[in-house]
């Protein structure tokens, strides 16, 4: 789903307002409705007022009774009286036994008081004989709603402020605690802490803010990687810079010691070159790794392209055979003819370095259902297979082992990056018989 983000707090707010204010008119309709009737006491009251005037009628002491009213009345402030109905059919049906049950002058103590009106209710108890009635102005302490303007501000004020503070604080932690990891991670990166993971403290899912962790963690294992291996690479190639100018360094000593001149100006020449290629290499080999190039952008026939670079490594290693075994046209689309050349170079010249005079390397070429294999298969003394891998990291030296290859520079590392750039892969073991055998997988 898109915007998962937008839609989760969509539903979240739009739920919690309707069920919020549902809840909150539900509760406002029940505060005033249980507000609205007499308390149990007060009722009891008044009725007990009732019961003592019907005890002065059934006495017939009219006079007591007046002094009574008249005293209850000064008490509560309030109207009290009592009085005698006569209620004729003028015409129609005769009034039922129902009528007299429920007529009454004034209001029941168990009814519903209606809190808008102004005014306080008339009260009826009823008196025996039924044509007698008790009748009080309910006194203000005994009216109902007493707390209604406390209700107003609670229910239209304090409760939807405190719910809103509520629902506010929620969605602020639930933006802002991812936003916090995002604030710890940067920082703990920007401090040199390239492990620093959003991922490591929070749980990601789909929403807007999970993409963009998993977008910063993604960056950051890829930036923790290029500086990493730059790092590495830096280092090693420090490291493997310092023999050959040390040799050039004694090779200057030998010419201003007038010692076999014309060799040590080929020394250094060869020096040279190698320090030459060994940077230019550290430096492509660096760019692929940081710019991670897609070279698909060329077509052409992988044999010729092999068959040249044969053709070249056999005039540098003439004494070695080389056994070529291959289609006549292997076609290759969306690949980079410079960058394989490359690849399958190195990875030739470095079999043909292991592999003794007039010994062979095997070169064979083939088409694997859609795709296309070369493997070099050397005469050297192969590696242990634990090292199968790691040849392919830059300047990896194997312990020093007899019958094993001591070293390798950035050959088959660059090598490796240049055929991943068009998409290939290339590992590496050791051959049935000897020697090692290193299989490049292309996309044809």
């Amino acid at each position: 789903m898109k915007k998962l983000l937008f839609w989760r707090l969509f539903i979240v707010l739009s739920l919690g307002v309707v069920i919020f204010f549902s809840l909150l008119h539900s509760v406002a309709i029940l505060s005033n409705e249980k507000m609205s009737y007499l308390k149990k006491s007060h009722q009891q009251e008044l009725l007990n007022w009732g019961n003592t005037a019907q005890q002065y009628i059934k006495n017939k002491q009219f006079k007591e009774l007046d002094t009574w009213i008249n005293k209850l009345s000064e008490t509560e402030d309030t109207w009290v009286t009592v009085v005698q109905s006569d209620i004729q059919v003028l015409a129609g049906n005769v009034l039922s036994e129902r009528f007299w049950e429920g007529y009454g002058i004034g209001r029941n103590v168990e009814w519903k008081i209606h809190l808008d009106f102004p005014n306080n209710p008339i009260m009826e108890i009823a008196l025996t004989p039924r044509d007698h009635h008790f009748l009080i102005l309910l006194p203000d302490r005994m009216r109902p709603g007493t707390y209604m303007s406390h209700a107003f501000w609670l229910f239209r004020v304090i409760i939807p402020f405190a719910a809103l503070l509520a629902l506010t604080i929620y969605l602020y932690r639930y933006v802002m605690r991812p936003l916090q990891h995002f604030h710890r991670a940067t920082q703990e990166f920007s401090k040199g802490n390239f492990n620093a993971r959003i991922g490591d403290h929070l749980v990601l899912g789909s929403d807007e803010i999970s993409l963009v962790a998993k977008t910063f963690d993604h960056m950051a294992e890829r930036t923790s990687n290029i500086i990493e291996h730059n790092r590495n690479l830096l280092s090693d190639m420090s490291h493997e810079i310092r023999t050959p100018i040390a040799r050039v360094e004694m090779a200057l000593d030998c010419i201003d010691q007038n010692i076999k001149p014309d060799l040590m100006l080929e020394r250094i020449k060869n020096e040279t070159q190698n320090m030459r290629m060994l940077a230019e290499d550290t430096l492509t080999l660096a760019w692929i790794e940081n710019e991670r190039p897609d070279l698909r952008q060329e077509s052409f026939d992988l044999t010729e392209l092999i068959d040249a670079i044969i053709d070249d490594a056999s005039f540098e290693y003439p004494n070695r055979i080389i056994d070529v075994q291959s289609v006549d046209h292997l076609h290759l689309s969306y690949s980079n003819q410079r960058a394989l050349g490359q690849a399958l170079e190195n990875i030739l010249r470095n079999g043909l370095r292991y592999t003794p005079e007039q010994e062979t390397l095997t070169v064979n070429i083939q088409k694997v259902g859609k795709k296309a294999q070369v493997t070099f298969t050397d005469s050297g003394p192969g590696i242990e297979p634990i090292f199968y891998d790691k040849i392919f990291t830059p300047f990896f030296k194997t312990p020093t082992q007899v019958g094993t290859r001591k070293g390798f520079g950035v050959g088959l590392a660059l090598a490796k990056r240049h055929i991943e750039a068009v998409h290939g892969t290339v590992t590496a073991k050791n051959a049935p018989d000897k020697g090692l055998c290193i299989s490049v997988l292309l996309p044809s």
